[in-house]
């Protein structure tokens, strides 16, 4: 699992927050939450659904966007044998920061 790198922008050269809505709401439903604690470890949709006993649907769907808040990581596997390819899905943070300041909300990876 690669770790976020830090924002060559910034000067403080920390991690760029993430978009503070959609990991939020992510993290607040049974269903985000839940397949984050089953990727801790890499695995398929149909692995994390066994793990987290998410419907497969909703994995795929909830993956998507989680991928997208950039709490996901999403790889192709190969099957040699076979050609055949799958999604593999790892988290990408160990942990996440929430800070409330007068400018506002942030969530940023640690």
């Amino acid at each position: 699992m690669s770790a976020p790198e830090s924002d060559p922008n910034r000067e403080d050269g920390r991690e760029a927050p993430l978009p503070r809505s959609d990991a939020l709401t992510l993290l607040a439903s049974d269903s985000g939450a839940e397949l984050l604690q089953a990727a801790g470890r890499p695995g398929t949709a149909c692995e994390l659904r066994d793990r987290s006993g998410i419907p497969l649907s909703t994995v795929y769907r909830e993956a998507h966007k989680l991928v997208e808040a950039g709490l996901l990581e999403e790889r192709v596997r190969v099957d040699a044998e076979n050609g055949r390819h799958a999604s593999v899905y790892e988290r990408s943070v160990e942990s996440l920061t929430v800070s409330i300041t007068d400018e506002g909300v942030e969530v940023r990876p640690e």
